[in-house]
């Protein structure tokens, strides 16, 4: 008796700690937007200190059971808005929390290393993050490059033409290179994507690659225009070596890291939105009316003045005169943009998958572009510890690209031959289809014909695949470790054509008219990472520690052929008298590095980062030597201290960084190449006349940026300013030999630059109420860069010689410095200008009212910086320019004969300032109130947003040009702003529907 019940006392007791073991309760509640009272879906809502934890839906309401029967500490955020903290127990289980705001995107996550990251509250350099809404909230934007108009202070970004498909320069904090381009590396979800301007062949079949710097002369597109920006989740801009030393010998001129949206776990949601809108010229210059004076004039030899003024009657008698520039570039383009994404998951599985289809008509006749991406991000979690996540992206896009720019002496640009083509000249083609011949100018060429008949396509097939795995080895309540591996692939297949047929005017003056170029290029990156990261906290101190090892390989190859004497309709180069390869060209570079970085956080009142990456390339002299790139810096929180009683700053940090990084030495700088000859028939190679220099090593800088932010009044408006310098050695330059040695020059690190800066941000909530809230910020930038040595005799490059204006490469002067005719002294010549803008600022306001309306605007200043505009150049050649036949100063000499600064028509005619303002972008937007919604679709539909909006849409500024902002050298460092004959920039309107389901 007393054994049973001793058995009933255990198994009650048994029950009762079970019971008690699995005792819990839920806590329901919703999440709003305090400024607009609207539920907020996706809002975390995770117990302190543990993973345990839920998202809101689509009305914002969540549930979440708590374990253990406890009182807890509920961690509440959502990027944009400040996070709080609420506890809660068994007899409080039911809240309503309304987020604020977070003006100062203190809560923001920025990425510190290559597996790390840190609050913005905490961060020690001037990093700028753009999140999707700032990316693309305002207005469609057709890529992803020039989303970034007037978001980054310390960016310089020039459009290197308007036509369709995009083509951007993009410059952080100045010049990293003397040779090449100075543009960005590029990470997209952990992947190194390539985002070269690849050549089209376009500059080779019009004859503009001739000369220096010729194949950035195609117009071509830089490959972030594959890239749909509505995919994106925000974008990080580390501007200088001291944030992107961790990324070693690619980050010379600055890293931007891209990150894609993802999906979350709950209700699967699905979005549909569609733009539909038009394109027309931003700008256009206007052209000059003749009359029998200005032909007399103008045609000096008697019999081709009798054949002007004859046409002239004639186009009198019958009224027919044609502005060319309304012709050829005032068209209307239709945009439009499709997209349709669906996201959803379960705590364990989260799927992101969009599609989105662009198709934009440019307004040239004939040119357009499309793009089709389809993207699948998809995150799962294999157990508390491990989990997953998968990148993929398939990108087809198809684009025409028209003839533009340059020209020498073939006839292939519509802005060249119209310079030179009275409006009293009819270039239509006749009853039987005829074109009617052009006898104006150098080229001989009916551009009419050329916009009908020729071809200038590009179609890109692309691939991008990421994978991240995460496992979490110790995870202990104040430590743990974690090994982070990332790979990921990127494949470009680029196919181009470049046609001009046969029976076009200047072919048919050929001995073999009908000329075709066919490209194919492909790359294939590839890149491997694995890291450790050990975070423990001892006390109020916090220590992350990291190691890895990077792996990179960029392969490459290029194929053009060329057929010439084209068989009738042909474009097949077997059906070409003349064949020929005109380039092959493969490649293969293998990087490798080892990385460290330790962060220390004591209390989020200071915060240390010391760290260094070790890098080896087979781009170097030494294949095996490790180059060194250091980083450090230290953040001060002030206000976190006790002693802080400054009531209306709630934010003070100084801080200071200092790194260094590397540009990649040009592939084959080590090698000595050998040319095919002939020589009686024979096959053969000769020794080029430049030496490979088996010591060359990567060009490296090092920057030291101090900085300090501010947060005011609630952190209501917030302060950021920094001042960095940025000096990069070692730059690559060619040395001249001496005769003896057979050959002429070897490339060799002669040179060093300096770049000194300062970015300013103010931000701040202007208005702050129930039914207005105003939104504003500020930026302001200027660089300023020098050669501070040279290692070599000055000289001069770029552009089109003296006479035109050329830039100027000297110790002590800016390599942005242009010069050019008259000369001073034999071989000194007048310093006409600088490319390189005096400042910029941007203006940014964001206005939310009568709690349904949102408007935006971006306005951007640039001021300063001069253009060569070769346009003028052309049209005061062929008397069009607007005003020609004016004569300012009444001496007899018509403008377009003697332009100022004196003495006339000198290098300085050409030299413009470039300063504009410029309305980036603006939208207004209406968002249908919940209640209406509910009561049209009966639940089906969860919202609706409409709006229209505006790109480019307006330009104030004297420069006599289409846009100050073009250069047709494309992404060089050096020869940027030249101005020739470009596609004009459009104004895009559009609008806009979108529906969440």
């Amino acid at each position: 008796m007393r054994k049973s019940v001793q058995r009933l006392g255990q198994l009650l007791l048994f029950l009762l700690f079970s019971t008690a073991g699995f005792s819990q309760y839920t806590v329901k509640g919703k999440i709003t937007d305090e400024a607009r009272n609207e539920p907020l879906p996706n809002v975390s809502v995770q117990i302190k200190g543990t993973k345990i934890g839920t998202v809101t839906g689509t009305d914002g309401t969540f549930s979440l059971a708590v374990p253990d029967n406890k009182s807890v500490t509920l961690v509440i955020s959502l990027v944009g808005f400040m996070s709080q903290s609420v506890n809660v127990s068994s007899t409080s289980a039911a809240l309503d929390v309304a987020l604020k705001t977070d003006v100062l995107n203190l809560e923001e996550v920025v990425v510190t290393g290559l597996a790390t990251s840190v609050k913005r509250s905490n961060l020690a350099n001037a990093v700028t993050s753009i999140n999707s809404k700032e990316l693309t909230g305002t207005t469609q934007i057709q890529t992803t490059d020039g989303a970034l108009y007037s978001k980054v202070p310390g960016a310089n970004i020039r459009l290197n033409g308007g036509a369709p498909g995009g083509g951007l320069s993009i410059q952080l904090r100045g010049v990293s290179s003397l040779v090449g381009a100075s543009q960005p590396l590029i990470i997209l979800d952990g992947v190194y994507i390539n985002n070269s301007f690849q050549r089209t062949g376009r500059a080779t079949v019009t004859g503009a690659a001739a000369g220096a710097g010729a194949p950035a002369q195609d117009d071509g597109a830089n490959r972030l225009a594959d890239i749909n920006p509505a995919d994106i989740q925000n974008i990080e801009v580390l501007k200088g070596p001291s944030a992107a030393a961790i990324y070693g010998t690619r980050a010379n001129a600055g890293v931007i890291i891209i990150t894609t949206k993802k999906g979350s776990s709950g209700k699967t949601a699905i979005s549909f939105g569609q733009d539909i809108g038009f394109g027309r010229p931003l700008r256009l210059v206007g052209t000059d009316d003749w009359s029998v004076a200005k032909i007399n004039f103008f045609f000096t030899n008697p019999t081709k003045r009798a054949t002007e003024l004859a046409r002239f009657q004639q186009a009198q008698s019958t009224g027919q005169f044609f502005d060319y520039e309304e012709i050829f570039y005032a068209n209307t383009a239709t945009l439009s943009n499709t997209r349709l994404t669906v996201t959803g998951g379960t705590d364990k599985t989260k799927f992101y998958v969009g599609g989105v289809i662009t198709n934009e008509e440019g307004t040239v006749r004939r040119t357009g572009f499309e793009r089709y991406s389809i993207r699948a991000n998809i995150e799962h979690k294999i157990s508390n510890r491990l989990n997953f996540s998968i990148n993929s992206n398939y990108v087809r896009s198809n684009t025409d690209r028209g003839f533009t720019g340059n020209q020498n002496n073939t006839g292939a640009s519509i802005g060249y031959n119209i310079s030179y083509i009275p409006n009293y000249f009819d270039l239509r083609p006749n009853a039987a289809g005829i074109y009617p011949d052009v006898d104006y100018g150098g080229p001989r060429e009916n551009p009419l014909a050329v916009t009908d008949k020729a071809t200038n396509n590009s179609l890109v097939n692309r691939f991008i695949q990421s994978g991240t795995l995460n496992w979490e080895i110790i995870d202990r309540a104040n430590s743990g470790l974690k090994l982070q591996v990332t790979g990921g692939i990127d494949f470009v297949q680029n196919k181009t054509m470049i046609h001009l047929p046969e029976d076009l005017q200047y072919q048919r003056s050929q001995a073999n008219p009908g000329d075709v170029l066919h490209g194919r290029q492909e790359s294939f990156n590839k890149n491997f990472q694995a890291a450790l990261v050990h975070n423990v906290n001892v006390n109020k101190f916090g220590f992350t520690t990291q190691a890895g090892l990077v792996r990179l390989e960029f392969d490459y190859n290029s194929f053009f052929i060329r057929g010439r004497g084209l068989a009738p309709k042909q474009t097949n180069v077997q059906q070409a008298t003349v064949q020929q390869i005109d380039q092959q060209f493969d490649s293969r570079v293998q990087e490798a590095g080892i990385f460290a970085q330790e962060e220390v956080n004591w209390d989020d009142k200071i915060i240390a980062t010391a760290g260094v990456r070790f890098d080896k390339s087979t781009l170097n002299g030494d294949i095996n030597k490790m180059y060194a790139f250091p980083k450090a810096s230290l953040a001060i929180n002030l206000t976190n201290f006790d002693f802080w009683n400054v009531g209306f700053i709630n934010q003070l940090k100084p801080r200071i960084a200092y790194g260094e990084t590397a540009g990649p030495v040009a592939f084959g700088s080590i090698f000595t190449p050998l040319n095919g000859t002939n020589i009686g028939g024979l096959l053969g190679s000769v020794v080029s006349t430049q030496i490979g220099n088996t010591g060359i090593r990567p060009e490296t800088a090092r920057e030291i940026e101090f900085g300090i932010d501010a947060g005011l009044f609630k952190n209501r408006v917030s302060l950021e300013a920094t001042y960095y310098i940025k000096t990069t050695a070692n730059n690559i330059q060619n040395l001249n030999l001496s005769p003896a040695v057979g050959v002429n020059t070897t490339p060799s690190n002669e040179a060093e630059l300096e770049n000194k800066g300062i970015e300013l941000a103010l931000a701040g909530t202007v208005i702050q109420k129930s039914n207005v809230r105003w939104f504003s910020r500020v930026m302001w930038w200027k660089n300023d860069v020098l050669v501070k040595k040279l290692g070599i005799p000055s000289y001069l490059t770029g552009a089109f010689g003296t006479g035109l204006g050329t830039f100027l490469i000297q110790e002590g002067v800016s390599p942005l410095t242009i010069v050019g005719s008259p000369a001073i002294t034999p071989g000194v010549f007048t310093v006409w200008g600088n490319n390189q803008p005096k400042f910029t600022m941007s203006w940014f306001n964001t206005v939310t009212f009568l709690k349904n309306f949102d408007f935006s605007m971006m306005w951007e200043w640039r001021n300063g910086g001069d253009n060569i505009n070769l346009t003028s150049f052309l049209t005061d050649s062929g008397g069009t320019t607007e005003g020609w036949f004016d004569d300012d100063d009444k001496d007899g000499i018509p403008n377009g004969r003697q332009r100022p600064p004196a003495p006339y028509n000198n290098a300085g005619r050409w030299v413009q300032d470039a300063t504009f303002f410029k309305m980036r972008e603006i939208g207004l937007y209406y968002n249908v109130p919940q209640k209406n919604v509910n009561k049209w679709f009966n639940g089906f539909v969860d919202r609706i947003k409409i709006g229209a909006s505006g790109n480019n849409v307006l330009l104030f500024t004297k420069y006599e040009g289409y846009d100050p902002e073009t250069s047709t050298f494309g992404a060089q460092s050096i020869a940027g702003n030249v101005d020739v004959a470009p596609y004009p920039t459009t104004r895009r309107i559009f609008f806009h529907i979108n529906l969440d389901f």
